[in-house]
């Protein structure tokens, strides 16, 4: 839950790009061949329509029943994209995050540093402008 909800908030890729390669009707919408289309996840994982009014605030328990009800939207989720163009690298990311967190969290407690400032930082993917400010304590 945890990590899905820092997912949520600082997703990998920040937004998709897609390119019509044929005549699509999405909705009411038609869209000609060739069109560019940008998909903002970063806006999407913040849209309180989707989220609800704390969409801006680190909420795990948003996920306590999985990804599919966190949200009005099952594909609002999607912080290494979606479809057939979908981050291979997804499952070696999480499992590498999963290990990191249970390494950290079995030797040490920490804490936000007092002068710490969230400042994220969009340059191609989503980053801290500077890092994460953390203290810790050995257990």
């Amino acid at each position: 839950m945890i990590i899905n909800e820092a997912l949520r908030l600082y997703p990998p890729t920040v937004f998709l790009l897609r390119h019509a390669s044929e005549q699509t009707k999405l909705g009411k919408l038609s869209i000609p061949v060739g069109t560019q289309s940008m998909l903002p996840i970063l806006a999407i994982h913040h849209d309180p329509s989707l989220w609800g009014t704390d969409a801006k605030d680190f909420n795990p328990g948003r996920f306590s029943e999985g990804i599919a009800k966190a949200t009005k939207n099952p594909m609002a989720f999607m912080p290494f994209g979606a479809g057939p163009t979908i981050c291979v690298g997804q499952n070696l990311a999480l499992l590498e995050e999963k290990l990191v967190l249970a390494m950290i969290l079995h030797k040490f407690s920490f804490v936000t540093s007092p002068s710490y400032t969230n400042a994220p930082s969009l340059l191609i993917t989503l980053k801290l402008e500077y890092g994460a400010q953390v203290i810790f304590h050995m257990d």
